[in-house]
């Protein structure tokens, strides 16, 4: 990653952004151990959390260093995560309605407890911005710039840097982008976490199933943030300092593709276009082992790559669906097996963002949604 200009804190501003850095390292913290109560527990967490990254955002680094900041922001790859966090913001503090599907579960793990049995612990990911309700999320025309819930900047920002994205990857981008900003915010790693969490175990009568309580270590957030290992994933990042584009990530996405999706097969809906009309992938949607159909982009020769090595490409035609082989050098796709018209030259152009141009960038850009993507949340 590259080191962005020096964004160095006057010491007013240093000493409000300490204290909030260590506010965001606790939530942070109480987010991962809320995955283990429930969904509403997790939201209000990851809630507050995007309040506090607001605060190191514009009452701090904005205040201090301007239009220089703010032009850096928006074009920075974690910048646009923190502007996307800010629509989160917005929009439970302002908003005059509770979206209870913010958080969307991708996947759960077995937590065993001590005393017997097991809790779960849920992997969420932040809706896509296509699903956020009109009233939760739209614009007021009659709003003053401090009043509208979500302006275009913050929209833009959880269009390209958060929607789909595991909310944990997003809050320790935010907390990676503000230590990138001025050094002095990081600190030194704490000592080793002998264990993750304890329990209390609660029971008034014999006749009562017993409710167990789990228990978090304090002081936590008083070092360099490493979230405790609570049964993760091999590839689950845990450490602000695992940047979810280092040569880790990079790899586990080379060798992703190596192999077929994680699915049986794909629909092909979508040409994905440049901003010269040149086609440069396909889009569609896969159908997850739980019946939950999921959006996929790709660049054509990778699905010239999966298509060669046998995964099932597919498209709808008016006698039901037809596989799809490759097509003449370009790296093109053509239907197979059809006396119906060749449905792939009459595919659209993606337009939604959850399937064109914009969301490929962003898989590209983020390799732990494209490998959400690729292995189906595994």
């Amino acid at each position: 990653m590259t080191t962005p200009p020096s964004f160095e804190l006057p010491s007013e501003q240093l000493a409000k952004a300490m204290v909030h850095m260590r506010a965001l390292r606790r939530q942070v913290l109480s987010y991962w151990y809320a995955t283990i109560e429930d969904a509403e527990a997790s939201a209000i967490e990851a809630g507050l959390a995007s309040m506090t990254v607001n605060i190191l955002d514009e009452a701090i680094f904005e205040f201090a260093h301007g239009d220089r900041y703010k032009k850096f922001r928006l074009n920075d790859r974690l910048g646009q995560v923190i502007t996307g966090l800010e629509l989160v913001r917005n929009c439970e503090t302002h908003s005059p309605v509770h979206y209870e599907e913010l958080l969307v579960e991708r996947t759960c793990f077995s937590v065993p407890l001590y005393s017997g049995g097991a809790v779960m612990r849920t992997i969420y990911a932040w809706a896509e911005f296509g699903s956020l309700p009109k009233v939760y999320v739209d614009l007021n025309s009659s709003a003053t710039a401090n009043q509208k819930r979500a302006r275009g900047e913050a929209q833009h920002g959880y269009r390209q840097a958060i929607g789909g994205r595991v909310v944990t990857e997003t809050l320790l981008d935010a907390i990676s982008f503000f230590e990138r900003l001025d050094p002095r915010l990081a600190l030194n790693d704490g000592p080793e976490l002998r264990c993750a969490y304890g329990e209390i175990s609660e029971r008034h009568s014999a006749s009562e199933a017993s409710r167990v309580v789990i228990a978090r270590p304090m002081g936590l957030d008083a070092t360099a943030l490493l979230l405790p290992d609570i049964v993760t994933r091999r590839t689950e990042r845990r450490s602000a300092s695992w940047p979810a584009a280092d040569s880790f990530f990079k790899d586990k996405v080379r060798r992703a593709k190596q192999h077929p999706p994680a699915v049986e097969a794909r629909e092909v809906l979508h040409t994905v276009l440049d901003e010269n009309g040149s086609l440069i992938g396909y889009s569609g949607l896969s159908t997850a082992a739980s019946g939950v159909r999921e959006a996929w982009v790709e660049r054509k020769n990778q699905v010239g790559k999966d298509v060669r090595a046998g995964f099932k490409y597919y498209v709808e035609t008016r006698n039901g669906p037809v596989d799809v082989a490759l097509g003449d050098h370009s790296g093109g796709l053509r239907a197979v097996n059809s006396e119906d018209v060749d449905q792939l030259a009459l595919l659209t152009a993606a337009t939604d963002p959850v399937f064109d141009m914009q969301r490929l960038m962003m898989v590209e850009a983020f390799p732990d949604l494209y490998l959400q993507m690729r292995n189906n949340g595994s």
